[in-house]
């Protein structure tokens, strides 16, 4: 398997705590992903890409989709399990699906592409999967502004000046889309994007930075060991100054845009 590819085996076990959504929320992405797929058909045959634990998949499941996944986490795969037994499964890399062409209404594609280390070839495996008039779905959450949008960037300032490492999270993730976008329209699709959903969330300096130490999150998997007690301290005292205290809860806005592709019948 490509040396590359970010497993997140090492985040299964907290992967729901960290990424979970507001069931409401969930519920409210769920319905507009599963109304771009009955508008395909009313028993709609959807593949995600990148599954995971079953955060989008769990709940189209729920409603009647049927859905298949793939992911290269065997940890992340197993919890999905436990969860729902009719969801398909498949051990594999999102550019190499061992899948057979048209065999899907849908894809879904959600915080997958900005992972794999080749964007353009994952969209172009994953498009023929994907039966005449089929949709292609790409989903999404907006960048938080605000106080919390700027400790974010306090975190990326500090991992870059201590390490050298600059991040283009927020570049790979338009990217993904664009590619999306790029391939439904060469088909002689039609496509759109629209802001699903936006809540109000909350954080503290404190969580935002045990989760920093922790490496929860794939974009903190590049700093070194070496050099992350650097990169804590350097953050601890300036989102401490920027929040009024490392206790002190901060509310900001969360949002999820779903792209949806729609090729020729």
């Amino acid at each position: 398997m490509n040396s590359n590819l970010k497993s997140f085996d090492r985040v299964a076990d907290v992967y729901d705590a960290t990424r979970g959504l507001p069931p409401d929320i969930e519920q409210t992405i769920a319905e507009a992903i599963g109304a771009e797929l009955r508008a395909v058909s009313a028993t709609p045959w959807l593949l995600e890409v990148g599954i995971g634990t079953g955060r989008m998949a769990v709940p189209l499941a729920a409603s009647g989709v049927h859905v298949t996944g793939i992911d290269i986490s065997a940890k992340m795969l197993t919890l999905l399990r436990a969860k729902r037994r009719d969801i398909g499964v498949m051990l594999a890399e999102a550019s190499r699906p061992p899948l057979r062409p048209a065999s899907f209404d849908g894809a879904l594609l959600v915080h997958i592409l900005h992972l794999v280390p080749d964007a353009r070839a994952t969209v172009e495996a994953t498009v023929p999967l994907v039966r005449r008039g089929g949709v292609i779905l790409h989903g999404q959450d907006g960048r938080a502004g605000g106080l919390r949008g700027d400790a974010d960037a306090i975190v990326e300032a500090a991992i870059t000046e201590i390490t050298g490492l600059a991040s283009d999270l927020w570049r790979q993730r338009d990217e993904g889309r664009r590619l999306c976008e790029q391939a439904v329209l060469k088909a002689g699709g039609t496509a759109d994007e629209r802001t699903v959903v936006s809540w109000a969330s909350n954080t503290t300096g404190r969580r935002m930075l045990e989760r920093l130490a922790r490496k929860d999150y794939s974009s903190s998997w590049r700093i070194p060991d070496e050099a992350l007690p650097d990169v804590l301290e350097r953050a601890t005292a300036e989102i401490d100054k920027l929040f009024g205290g490392l206790d002190r809860k901060v509310r900001f806005e969360r949002s999820f845009s779903l792209f949806a592709g729609r090729l020729p019948a």
